[in-house]
């Protein structure tokens, strides 16, 4: 007989992949250069008399909307380098957020065919644990 507790869990699982699913619509990549401190809250500042450069890219997933912020210095031949390093985490992350959802729904299909079987000693092998 399945456990009472089971449509509850599953529920509480369901939810979780919901808001994992949620929090995966913006992906933020940021490359930065310089003297710098990153605090708790991600807020970037100069270290004391240091300076830093930044290229930020959001992206909306649900929408498909990306904004890159660059320092102006960022702009120049120079950093021709940076620009396609920054570039290329871009790449890098949309693969790695395409991994994530495979893998949150993956998860999610294992449980819900899972959720149900009754699994205890007897069923999993087969046999008794006599020659142990």
């Amino acid at each position: 007989m399945p456990n009472t507790e089971e449509p509850n869990m599953f529920n509480k699982f369901v939810n979780n992949v919901e808001n994992a699913i949620s929090n995966l619509t913006t992906l933020e990549i940021k490359t930065i250069v310089g003297d710098y401190q990153v605090d708790p809250d991600e807020n970037i500042t100069a270290n004391k008399d240091g300076d830093f450069q930044i290229i930020q890219t959001r992206i909306n997933l649900m929408l498909g909307d990306m904004v890159t912020n660059m320092s102006n210095e960022l702009v120049t031949d120079k950093y021709a380098w940076l620009r396609d390093f920054h570039a290329r985490k871009e790449e890098r992350g949309y693969e790695i957020v395409d991994n994530n959802v495979k893998a949150i729904m993956s998860i999610f299909e294992l449980y819900r065919k899972t959720k149900s079987v009754n699994v205890n000693e007897e069923n999993i092998d087969g046999g008794d644990d006599s020659d142990l």
